[in-house]
């Protein structure tokens, strides 16, 4: 599902920019919806796999961070990065809420009639809202970003095209520190359970305390909202990464239970914030113009280190451990610190 939503938000990065996010988000919300209820009348493997793969894929695609960041990228300019504070931590929220609700209906009434009120929620709820919320520009409606009164120089033509930011030096360099914290971030997110459970922590124990990242996940959000006057994105998302780095420390060398509830929080904090970040930072250097097909590329790219970056630490793990795994985490986490503080002046971010 992964795999198949970055290649579709790849594809529909040039619709987004130029048809905005309203048909796109309300067919996503519609696909997610009819695909989850599907799966409640499937009895065969293959055809649960299709609908969960490509169904919730494309849906995912069409609704997910990439196309909700360049509808806050349009409407925003000043207060970017407390608006995507604000979406990510609507988003962060949604797992205490619907993991709950979910088990509910799970135990009461069974998996099929469980993705069908996750599927009817998807339709009557998110559906209206993207057909009747969301809109391209806010000078498609003789607004202007931040309800400004006057026009600005966040303009819809604001920023460069898609070819010249393939082509610029600040695109390379953002998108490969993104690639070694996301290479490593997801590493860690897919070990830590196995590695606590294999340090002797009971695996309901181990799930559960790393089930309160979801929460952790808050307080980054707040954060960037708040700093976001006196600290520059750049500046934070390096902090955030650093953090991580922290997080993978406590991890490794944890030597009670306090120690994991701190690498919950000083990872998950940290982790929360790059969302919101990684969006804000984008804008920042490419503007209005292509945000949503250069966040689409940049996506893509980032996906396939997020997904390699488990695949070599596992090998790593089975050839020598834990802990050289973990390094390599770390070392990926401080490289992508230092690219990103890396000074970037705004002709070479093509503005």
């Amino acid at each position: 599902m992964v795999l198949v939503s970055g290649l579709a938000g790849l594809a529909l990065g040039r619709a987004l920019d130029r048809f905005g996010a309203r048909v796109l988000m309300s067919l996503g919300s519609l696909i997610g919806g009819l695909s989850l209820i599907a799966t409640a009348f499937v009895h065969s493997l293959f055809v649960f796999d299709l609908l969960w793969t490509l169904g919730m894929g494309v849906a995912t695609a069409l609704t997910y961070y990439p196309v909700s960041f360049t509808v806050v990228a349009n409407w925003f300019d000043r207060r970017r990065p407390q608006a995507l504070s604000f979406l990510t931590f609507l988003g962060a929220l949604a797992s205490p809420f619907f993991y709950p609700l979910a088990g509910f209906a799970l135990a009461a009434f069974g998996w099929r009639q469980a993705v069908v009120l996750m599927g009817a929620l998807q339709i009557v709820v998110a559906f209206p809202l993207h057909a009747l919320v969301v809109r391209r520009h806010p000078e498609d409606v003789g607004l202007h970003p931040d309800g400004a009164a006057e026009r600005s120089e966040w303009t819809p033509e604001s920023g460069v095209a898609f070819s010249s930011a393939l082509r610029s030096g600040a695109f390379w360099v953002l998108t490969a520190a993104l690639s070694l914290a996301y290479l490593a971030s997801t590493t860690i997110l897919l070990q830590h359970v196995a590695y606590l459970i294999a340090r002797g922590y009971a695996p309901t124990l181990a799930a559960t305390l790393v089930g309160f990242f979801g929460i952790a996940y808050l307080p980054g959000r707040w954060l960037v909202a708040v700093s976001s006057k006196s600290v520059s994105t750049a500046t934070s998302l390096a902090i955030a990464f650093v953090l991580e780095a922290a997080g993978v420390a406590l991890l490794a060398y944890a030597r009670d239970i306090w120690w994991v509830v701190a690498y919950v929080f000083v990872f998950g904090i940290a982790y929360g914030a790059t969302a919101p970040l990684r969006g804000a930072i984008v804008a920042e250097r490419f503007g209005r113009r292509a945000y949503g097909t250069i966040f689409a590329a940049q996506n893509a790219i980032v996906g396939v280190f997020a997904a390699l970056g488990p695949i070599l630490a596992g090998r790593l793990i089975d050839v020598s451990g834990y802990l050289p795994a973990f390094f390599f985490c770390l070392a990926a986490f401080i490289a992508a610190a230092a690219i990103t503080a890396l000074p970037i002046s705004p002709a070479s971010a093509g503005r």
